[in-house]
């Protein structure tokens, strides 16, 4: 009976291993939700839940809309309407991403393709930017932007990917040094409602950072293990 206990610990210690294979390419989709519980799987905003948008505010693309993006909106609360998100003030919000590299400290490159209320002003990887904006246009929330083979150092083990997105109202600022718009980020007028969608590709060996249930799962298993090796 314990060698066949032992067995079946060890058969399930085996598929959550296989569960979270090392891939190449890994891509991910905003509103990815497995449980089902209508909070995006990885990703977080201003450190809180990133939650599926189910209310759009008018004039937003319905999504997914797989000419705009194969993602859905998230955003820090599920109703995004004119009326509930009226009295927001301006801000900078941030949607953040954690990947895991299986390889050693390196360059690689990323795929991102979004539409964003309003602006993203910039996109992360550990703190460093990669240099990608869609400031100099119009209609942020309505048209998909995207760009290809943005290069970055990927770090061996934990990577976060931070989206930040102005939410203004429309409002931006133009920059008579550069010619180029900027956020201001003493602007406080009312912005609305916010969210972003996006699907984008990390070139090379990487993976989903585990959920914390899959590490105690697999913690309780090896103490299982463990304890009927002893007895």
């Amino acid at each position: 009976m314990k060698k066949l206990l032992m067995v079946f610990v060890v058969l399930g210690l085996v598929s959550l291993l296989f569960a979270i294979p090392a891939q190449a390419d890994y891509t991910y989709v905003t509103g990815t939700d497995v449980d089902s519980n209508w909070i995006d799987d990885s990703f977080t905003v201003n450190g809180g839940a990133a939650y599926l948008v189910t209310t759009i505010a008018n004039g937003w693309p319905v999504l997914p809309n797989t000419s705009l993006t194969t993602g859905k909106y998230i955003s820090w609360a599920a109703n995004q309407s004119n009326a509930t998100q009226g009295n927001v003030t301006a801000q900078l919000y941030t949607y953040a991403f954690k990947f895991n590299w299986e390889g050693s400290t390196t360059s690689t490159t990323f795929d991102f393709r979004w539409l964003s209320d309003d602006y993203l002003t910039d996109i992360k990887l550990n703190g460093t930017s990669l240099g990608v904006n869609n400031l100099s246009q119009e209609n942020p929330w309505t048209t998909s932007y995207s760009q290809n083979g943005v290069s970055g150092t990927v770090q061996s083990g934990v990577n976060t990917i931070e989206f930040l997105i102005w939410n203004s109202g429309g409002y931006r600022l133009l920059d008579s040094e550069t010619e180029s718009y900027v956020y201001d980020p003493n602007y406080t007028g009312v912005s609305g409602p916010t969210g972003m969608a996006a699907d984008f590709t990390v070139h090379g060996e990487a993976t989903a950072v585990p959920e914390p249930a899959s590490l105690m799962l697999l913690g309780m298993g090896l103490a299982g293990l463990a304890f009927w090796r002893k007895r």
